[in-house]
């Protein structure tokens, strides 16, 4: 099982350093950036060559639509190896499920949608709320 980060720019490789410094290397976790000097069919040919030895991979993407993703997606129909796509999902997500990838045994379709439930419920407001201290009226402060 691999997971496979990737996204326009250095998506991938900021995501990288963050899990780095955070968790360290993810066993099983890539990362490929889909730069300025690249097409789409130089990436397709990156996520080919990376997942030549997996037969399951989760391709976490940044954007729904953009290139990284449709690469994955066209990938995903034309192989014969159990492929899933995300995008939008986050860094906590990633170290979460990275970290546990190992011991993972469910298949491409599981592993992504426990990706996108992780970043649903890792996604909040943080909401302000009213101190509600009042100062008893006969302490004189000290």
């Amino acid at each position: 099982m691999k997971i496979i980060v990737t996204g326009h720019g250095n998506f991938a490789s900021g995501i990288h350093s963050t899990v780095k410094l955070l968790a360290g290397q993810l066993p099983g976790v890539s990362f490929i950036d889909f730069t300025g000097d690249m097409n789409d069919k130089s990436l397709s040919a990156e996520f080919t060559k990376e997942i030549k030895d997996d037969d399951s991979v989760v391709f976490f993407c940044d954007l729904l639509g953009g290139t990284p993703f449709k690469e994955a997606v066209k990938l995903s129909m034309s192989s014969d190896k159990d492929i899933q796509v995300t995008c939008g999902c986050n860094v906590g997500s990633l170290m979460e499920i990275g970290l546990q990838l190992s011991s993972f045994d469910g298949n491409a379709t599981q592993l992504a949608d426990k990706l996108v439930e992780t970043s649903k419920s890792q996604t909040q407001l943080f909401v302000h709320k009213e101190n509600k201290f009042e100062a008893d009226a006969e302490d004189d402060g000290i």
